[in-house]
């Protein structure tokens, strides 16, 4: 419709958040005809540490998809890792310290593993918004014929704290289906 009436179309998704946008420091997935994307890059670049032209559209809505992924299953697996710790008794600084330092860290698994350890859940990316995106990508799986096991946990977990009333709370709160899962299983015992 965009491109009948004469328009250009850009797609430009953006990995990051509120903080990252705000130190400028977003990637911004581009897609779109090549001289649409050659003038909307420039725009971009004060919030953006990066800009990547991903090709024709939907290729940047489809990586964004693919990076939110791999977004998911770690803040879920970090989250888990932090239940387990706390569980077994560990000492939950030591453990964030160990993983912040360790091959597997990154900004994302860094800031959130001490929001996880302070319990602070004020939202950066809701479990409502989360648990949404994990459905547009699990449904475009299906489209594709594409299996997502891992991600189709998360979809469970997230589901489970939003049920728990933790729709506002920052992506981490996913603990909270995790701790309940626990006392599930101590319960039976």
């Amino acid at each position: 419709m965009v491109l009948a009436a004469g328009g250009h179309y850009v797609e430009a998704p953006v990995s990051g958040s509120r903080v990252p946008a705000e130190e400028g420091r977003l990637v911004a997935m581009l897609a779109g005809r090549p001289d649409a994307v050659a003038e909307v890059r420039p725009l971009l670049e004060p919030m953006c540490a990066k800009t990547v032209v991903c090709g024709p559209a939907p290729q940047a809505l489809l990586i964004k998809l693919a990076v939110n992924i791999c977004l998911i299953v770690t803040v879920t697996g970090l989250a888990e890792s932090l239940h387990f710790g706390e569980r077994l008794g560990l000492d939950i600084g030591v453990l964030v310290d160990v993983l912040g330092s360790s091959q597997m860290a990154s900004d994302v698994s860094r800031v959130k593993a001490v929001k996880l350890a302070g319990r602070d859940f004020t939202p950066q990316a809701a479990i409502a918004d989360v648990l949404k995106n994990n459905r547009l990508i699990t449904e475009a799986a299906r489209q594709a014929g594409i299996a997502s096991p891992l991600l189709d946990v998360c979809h469970a977990l997230f589901a489970e704290t939003l049920a728990l009333g933790h729709a506002t709370l920052d992506m981490a709160a996913v603990v909270h289906a995790i701790e309940a899962r626990t006392e599930r299983e101590e319960a039976r015992r």
